[in-house]
């Protein structure tokens, strides 16, 4: 019994003695080692808007504002912003390229170019424009976008004279650009009775057949027209115009070619009118200066006229062709 009397005073004292030194040893826990997932943390990221970076800013990045008296560009420009930028610069001497397709309604004449000269001498190889215009470089149009047409034909053919098919074979080239049309046979009377000939825009366009067609250089056209004795004969020429053409053109409808050069229409003309049997009643070469070409956009009509013989006998005929030029041009680009 005083064996297990002291055992029991050892125990105890034993277990005070740990639990004293216990509370002795404990340290503060560090603040990381504390599991706190309900404390709120502050994110200092990107997020955080440091205002000693404001001076960094771009003024540029301030939205333009329309009135202010700068032009902001790129954002700002004479469309966007005429009141800062100035109102853009127009072509005042060609119309608007938007809807120049379409036939003008009306032309002015331009005798100049008509191959009647002052004295009536029907000229056969000639020039003119020359003295029409200004070079598109010193005004504020771009290239002039030019259509040229054949509007109407008009014969009137001698006394005692039968009714013959005519057609016509005109080409224009620029010396990089050409172009082909062949009119189709019409029956023409006789006996000194005239013959009115009005053309549908694809019947008569030899340029700018495929679209309006951005000229830069002198514009020399050949016209000539022929007369058959009959339909079938008149075919075959243009048949065979027509196969070579084919094979050669960058554009072509019932009616016309469009060529990506020059070369190609002598041999396709030359090769098919060498060997013609029909009477040739037509053959003018007219050159149309390239200083011209922007006052044609505006609407011009000429005169293509070829007179044989005394209309009083056979064998004569008094052929007039209305040729008639519109356009456009766009806006010259100046650079800022």
């Amino acid at each position: 019994m005083r064996d297990a009397g002291l055992r029991g005073v050892v125990l105890l004292l034993s277990m005070s003695g740990c639990a004293a030194g216990d509370v002795a040893s404990v340290t503060q826990p560090d603040a990381g080692d504390l599991d706190a997932p309900d404390i709120p943390t502050v994110d200092a990221g990107p997020d955080v808007v440091d205002v000693t970076d404001a001076a960094d800013v771009p003024v540029e990045a301030a939205a333009a504002r329309c009135g202010d008296g700068v032009c902001a560009a790129p954002t700002e420009d004479c469309e966007t912003c005429p009141l800062d930028c100035n109102a853009c610069p127009t072509c005042d001497m060609a119309p608007s390229c938007t809807g120049a397709l379409a036939v003008p309604t009306s032309t002015t004449p331009l005798t100049a170019c008509s191959n009647t000269a002052a004295d009536g001498t029907q000229r056969t190889n000639y020039s003119c424009g020359s003295d029409l215009g200004v070079s598109p470089a010193n005004t504020t149009c771009a290239d002039p976008q030019l259509r040229l047409r054949v509007r109407e034909i008009s014969i009137q053919r001698g006394f005692f004279d039968i009714p013959r098919q005519l057609y016509c074979v005109i080409s224009a080239e620029d010396g990089r650009h050409s172009e082909l049309l062949l009119t189709t046979p019409r029956e023409v009377a006789g006996n000194r009775n005239t013959t009115r000939i009005n053309l549908r825009l694809g019947e008569g366009l030899f340029w700018g057949q495929g679209d309006l067609y951005r000229s830069i250089s002198n514009i020399t056209v050949t016209y000539q027209c022929f007369l058959s004795s009959n339909t079938e004969g008149a075919m075959n020429v243009l048949d065979a115009i027509a196969g070579r053409a084919g094979m050669a053109a960058a554009h072509a409808d019932g009616y016309g070619w469009v060529f990506g050069t020059v070369s190609v229409l002598s041999t396709i003309i030359g090769s098919s009118l060498s060997a013609v049997a029909d009477t040739q009643i037509l053959d003018v070469q007219q050159t149309i200066s390239a200083g011209a070409l922007l006052a044609m956009t505006n609407g011009r009509s000429w005169e293509i006229r070829r007179r044989r013989g005394n209309l009083d006998l056979s064998g004569a005929s008094d052929l007039r062709l209305t040729v008639e030029s519109w356009g456009c041009a766009d806006v010259r680009s100046v650079a800022p």
